[in-house]
Order: structure tokens, then sequence, then C-alpha cells
């Protein structure tokens, strides 16, 4: 069975083409540079916020 020239044609572009992980690859990148900027930045707030607004009387007050 003899496939007609078209069809061959867009079988052969379709295998030399990039796949979808080529095309889709450095998007990923980008959104997971992004992704971990965010949650470093949100982390180092909250480090902050605690460091700042500490109850400095609960040093000296026992517990138990």
């Amino acid at each position: 069975m003899a496939l007609p020239s078209t069809t061959l044609g867009a079988l052969v572009h379709l295998a030399t083409g990039p796949t979808n992980l080529q095309e889709t690859n450095a998007l990923v990148w980008v959104m997971l540079g992004i992704s971990i900027s965010g949650a470093i930045v949100t982390f180092g707030f909250l480090v902050y916020a605690i460091w700042k607004w500490r109850d400095r009387e609960t040093s000296r007050r026992p517990y138990g």
C-alpha cells in the first residue's frame, strides 16, 4: 500500500519537527524560575516579619 505524496510529506514534516517538550522547555524553565524567586521572596518576608515583630518578653518567661 503506497501513501500519497502529500500524506508522506506531512508525516516526514511531523517526524523532523521539534517535539512539544522542545517547544515548551524554555517556558517551563522561566515559570520554574519565577515560582522559585516568588517562594524565596515570600519566605524571606516571613522570616523578616517573625524576626522584626517577635515578642522579646517571651525569652525571659518560664514555660511548662
